[in-house]
Order: structure tokens, then sequence, then C-alpha cells
């Protein structure tokens, strides 16, 4: 068995998408989804990325995913 933890591809929206939905589903609430790989691919990859994200892979299938973004200090004016 081998693992790694690497940056998320582009080839890999619909699998991080379809864990949301897991995660949404055993938290009971599936229907509170309203994200779409179209979106995630967007806000991952497009011009200006809102997020970023890990995922690890277990015998090269992805089996989980990290997911961080920056956020904004009004008061102090950096990230």
């Amino acid at each position: 068995m081998s693992s790694q933890i690497r940056p998320a591809l582009a080839s890999d929206v619909a699998r991080i998408h379809a864990l949301v939905v897991d995660l949404a589903t055993y938290e009971r609430a599936a229907e509170e989804v309203r994200s779409t790989p179209a979106q995630l691919r967007e806000a991952l990859f497009g011009p200006q990325p809102a997020a970023y994200a890990l995922v690890a892979e277990v015998d090269g299938a992805v089996v989980g995913f990290a997911l961080y973004f920056r956020s904004f200090s009004t008061w102090e004016g950096v990230h």
C-alpha cells in the first residue's frame, strides 16, 4: 500500500466534489450541497482561485482532501 498527499489537480475535481457530497450525506444534509463540480473547478483552478486543495491518495485513488483559503483582515489590511 502506498499513500501520498499532493496538491489537487483539475482532474481531481469530480472526486473532490463526490467527497463533499459523501460528507454531506453522512451528516444527513446531502440536499444542502449547492456546489457543482464546475463551480469547484472555477474556485480552485480559475484565473483568480478562491481556494486551494490538497488530496490524499492511497494506491493512486483519491480518498480525502483538505481545502483551504486565505482570509483577509480589514483591520490589518493584509491576508
